[in-house]
């Protein structure tokens, strides 16, 4: 999502942690302190208040089972509030099971995303940080959005959406990630020539201060390859490298399909892993200086040098 040399110019993001288990809010507050910045709260009402109170809280991590209100209702409490501010803002739920029923309760109440108590620390440092990088693109997105994309929020909502559709159906999906090293390039030079070089179903958002995700259905990998290139070409336009202009910017596009998945893990992938593979691809090209589409066989290629 967010490029890492943006992550260390913005300060970390206010995370609120509700759950009556201390042991759970000290664990999550150790392994996350290098992420985010907490606040607790040991039950549903008392999270509530504290987010009706301290606009500085930028992420909400709840237990499902709390007293007096349980995480189900505090996420029904926040999607139908009249601010914007808690409607958009990401949800992470901590449940003590993976259950299928129970993300998909969670997700229809309105979380972003579903944690298990006991997952490894890798895999929940790898799952945070995206999410504290969308938070950081939002603040991105509300300094400079021009109304041609959507919020990281309802970007990754879409998604998530699309993403799931996708499994169900058995069709392909592809993430792309465009990054453009060029010293004056903006993202309002960029999001309406993008939005013009992809289809009306795709979603758009952009996701850092140099830094564009784009989500798309129906596209095997060989499709996102010519697609990753049609957006880098897109975005070469937009900046006027082809008449001579900013000649030295570094226009690289790193995508990640369902395909791409199928031969590791029989479970289908989840939208931060695409996430992460695309953005992982993108860096590996700006390291190399290397323009252009970034998939899978490139990062392999990468790897053996």
């Amino acid at each position: 999502m967010l490029s890492d040399h943006a992550v260390t110019r913005i300060s970390r993001p206010h995370a609120l942690i509700a759950d009556d288990s201390r042991i759970v809010r000290a664990t999550l507050s150790k392994h996350l302190s290098d992420v985010f910045d907490f606040s607790e709260a040991l039950d549903g009402e008392e999270a509530w208040e504290c987010l009706l109170r301290d606009d500085s809280i930028d992420l909400l991590i709840t237990d499902l089972i709390m007293p007096r209100l349980d995480g189900y209702g505090l996420l029904r409490r926040m999607r139908a509030s009249r601010s914007d501010h808690l409607r958009e803002m990401p949800v992470v739920v901590v449940s003590g099971t993976d259950d299928l029923e129970e993300r998909c309760q969670a997700r229809e109440a309105g979380a972003t995303d579903l944690i298990t108590k006991g997952m490894p620390t890798a895999q929940l440092l790898s799952r945070m940080t995206l999410l504290a990088q969308l938070v950081i693109a939002q603040r991105l997105h509300a300094e400079r959005s021009d109304g041609t994309a959507l919020s990281p929020y309802a970007f990754q909502s879409g998604a998530e959406r699309l993403l799931a559709h996708a499994v169900r159906h058995q069709e392909e999906l592809a993430l792309l990630s465009l990054a453009v090293n060029a010293g004056d390039a903006r993202s309002d030079r960029m999001l309406s020539g993008l939005r013009r070089a992809i289809r009306q179903t795709d979603l758009l958002a952009c996701t850092g201060a140099d830094e564009f995700t784009v989500v798309t259905s129906s596209l095997d990998a060989a499709a996102a390859r010519a697609f990753a290139g049609r957006l880098c070409d897109a975005a070469r336009a937009e900046l006027g490298t082809e008449h001579g202009a900013n000649a030295d910017a570094t226009i690289r596009c790193g995508f990640a399909t369902l395909a791409d998945a199928a031969a590791k893990p029989a479970a289908a992938p989840a939208l931060h892993e695409l996430w992460d593979a695309a953005r992982r691809r993108s860096r590996a090209g700006m390291e190399r200086g290397c323009s252009g589409a970034v998939g899978a066989a490139e990062e392999s290629a990468f790897i053996g040098q």
